[in-house]
């Protein structure tokens, strides 16, 4: 007897040219290397554009010269600022973070400094500056000729968080205030910045005599700057205040 039936036809394998992915890894790889050399060459690009960008765009000094890497500018009174860029504390801090130094007649300083809009951190300044220098940049109503020494740790002002630490020692000296005045002798004088929870203490007194204080005050972290002057401090610096002291309170 014969039967009859369909025989199966045997599996053949396919090779399909678009699964062999052999050259896939070396392909990628290429790829990786030339994004990587094309990020490098845009940050070379732009660390160029921004290095070379004048001191005047961003340093606030009228007589800025030079460019934000590298840069000086002559204050009043002869003293001359110079400063080079710190690109990482810069990047850390988000603002313009600066390595400078202050160098006059009677002024040696130098220090770090971090500037946000409305705002600039001081930290690690030390040396030695003349009175006049602090003047100046005080914007005070007196100058003084009396050399001090400068050791602050940390000095924030402007927006944010407000506050500071770090010490100020005058030599004994001769102030005077604007407009004829006679000059007054004033005695060696510290002035302490203390940083406490949220207010920053402030006490100025002879040297060795913390407990006698010319001038008392705090900075609050919000800005509000109370300074009294005491009595004594009124008798020894008439320059700077009416007789029997006085109280003031303004944003800092």
């Amino acid at each position: 007897m014969r039967y009859q039936g369909q025989m199966e036809a045997p599996e053949i394998p396919v090779r399909d040219a678009d699964l062999d992915s052999s050259g896939a890894p070396a392909q990628n790889l290429a790829n990786r290397q030339r994004m990587v050399f094309a990020g490098l060459g845009l940050a070379v690009y732009l660390f160029a554009l921004i290095v070379t960008i004048p001191a005047r765009v961003l340093i606030p000094l009228p007589d800025a010269d030079g460019t934000i890497w590298h840069g000086e500018a002559l204050l009043a009174g002869g003293s001359r600022v110079e400063w080079r860029w710190a690109p990482l504390r810069s990047l850390v801090g988000f603002g313009f973070a600066a390595d400078f130094s202050v160098t006059g007649v009677e002024t040696t300083l130098a220090g770090s400094a971090l500037l946000r809009p409305g705002r600039i951190i001081f930290e690690n300044v030390g040396g030695r500056a003349d009175g006049a220098l602090l003047d100046i940049l005080a914007g005070s109503s007196f100058t003084c000729s009396a050399r001090m020494q400068l050791d602050i740790e940390r000095l924030a002002i402007g927006g944010g968080v407000r506050g500071g630490q770090g010490r100020i020692d005058g030599e004994p000296g001769v102030c005077q205030a604007f407009g004829g005045v006679a000059p007054v002798s004033v005695p060696a004088l510290r002035l302490d910045l203390t940083q406490t929870p949220g207010v920053a203490m402030i006490n100025l007194a002879p040297r060795g005599q913390a407990g006698k204080p010319y001038m008392v005050g705090e900075l609050s972290k919000e800005g509000q700057l109370r300074l009294i002057v005491t009595a004594e401090g009124a008798a020894a610096m008439p320059f700077a205040s009416p007789p029997g002291g006085m109280k003031i309170e303004t944003e800092f």
